[in-house]
């Protein structure tokens, strides 16, 4: 089933759930007993989208979500085969490999770790709700390495101009 729309961002693919895939989450949402004000949180900040309406849903963040409320519920969602957005999740966020790159990237930028953890606690990333590198969820490691190559090409126009 493809989704209704798809546009091609840096590393995410931005695009709208589909309806199945609206009522999936909601039906996920119910089977993991989290309340309506709890299933916006961990959509934001687990797959850091706010509404399942959004249109800057990333495939990668869906994934995330589901497969975090089948973590909740032992395993298996209804309907599903037991870990299988686990599985999906390992394939769509491969954390091993954005941990890297961001590491390189923090580093060609001049930043000690503790710089970069202190950079993912403070107010310009994720405030307060993760504290480490390690912390991060896939969706937020995309978003990190995003904004570390944002920083370096910033950086790089700046050395241009001296």
């Amino acid at each position: 089933m493809r989704p209704a729309a798809f546009v091609v961002m840096d590393i995410y693919i931005y695009m709208n759930l589909t309806n199945k895939q609206k009522q999936a989450l909601h039906s996920a949402a119910r089977a993991a007993g989290v309340t309506e004000e709890q299933r916006r949180m961990i959509q934001y900040n687990v797959g850091g989208f706010y509404s399942a309406a959004d249109s800057t849903v990333s495939r990668g963040g869906f994934i995330a979500v589901m497969a975090f409320y089948e973590s909740r519920c032992n395993g298996t969602l209804p309907g599903c085969a037991p870990d299988y957005w686990k599985g999906q999740d390992t394939k769509a966020n491969p954390t091993g490999p954005m941990v890297y790159l961001a590491k390189m990237l923090s580093s060609q930028l001049g930043l000690a770790p503790e710089q970069l953890d202190a950079f993912i606690a403070g107010p310009h990333f994720s405030r307060g709700q993760f504290h480490a590198l390690d912390d991060l969820p896939g969706v937020w490691l995309r978003k990190l390495i995003e904004a570390l190559k944002a920083m370096l090409k910033r950086k790089g126009k700046q050395e241009a101009r001296a």
